[in-house]
């Protein structure tokens, strides 16, 4: 955690209250992360750094919007970031992460490196299932080529789900019976 860095947070020689931090995360930022969940984006991150008696806090305030892939059309479109989070930061002898929101740093650094905190922020900010939104008729913005290909594709596959292999036939007839009959009475099939 202990970095000297772009996205560093000074915690030495500040006296007890809040502080404001502000970046503003671009191309260059998302970059320097080998994951690719974001290929680019326009996020302005105020972190507040709030300092008494020996705790301190750090409040992530993240607004903009980044670019994703849909899931659906694999093309890239804007998705909305608007997320607050938090994270205490202790003071000790070893630097590492103690839980999902506490972090230890050591007591002679003088900033905390927040660049992945803010990454991961805006990562969990972003739905589970990205999809291109809807337009203001409600239909998907989705690439319409890549749309229809999955639906000739769907249909084939719906058609052979139709056919069954006759070995299972069987075995389908005697789950009727045992649903028509119960499975706790013995009958001779």
């Amino acid at each position: 955690m202990r970095k000297q860095g772009i996205y560093a947070v000074r915690i030495s020689g500040l006296e007890e209250g809040d502080h404001d931090f502000s970046f503003e995360l671009d191309k260059q930022f998302f970059d320097s992360f080998e994951q690719p969940e974001i290929e680019n984006g326009k996020v302005l991150a105020r972190i507040i750094l709030g300092k008494k008696h020996g705790v301190i806090t750090l409040r992530f305030l993240l607004t903009g919007e980044v670019e994703v892939v849909c899931d659906r059309c694999l093309e890239s479109f804007n998705a909305g970031v608007d997320t607050e989070q938090k994270i205490f930061v202790k003071l000790g002898d070893t630097a590492g992460e103690i839980e999902d929101d506490v972090v230890m740093i050591g007591k002679n650094d003088y900033e905390i490196e927040v660049g992945q905190f803010m990454y991961e922020f805006i990562v969990l900010a972003l739905p589970f299932k990205r999809i291109h939104p809807l337009d203001e008729d409600g239909n998907s913005t989705c690439n319409q080529e890549m749309l229809q290909t999955l639906e000739d594709h769907r249909a084939k596959n719906q058609e052979q789900n139709d056919q069954t292999d006759p070995r299972w036939d069987a075995l389908k007839g005697i789950t009727e019976k045992i649903t028509r009959y119960g499975t706790s009475e013995k009958k001779d099939f």
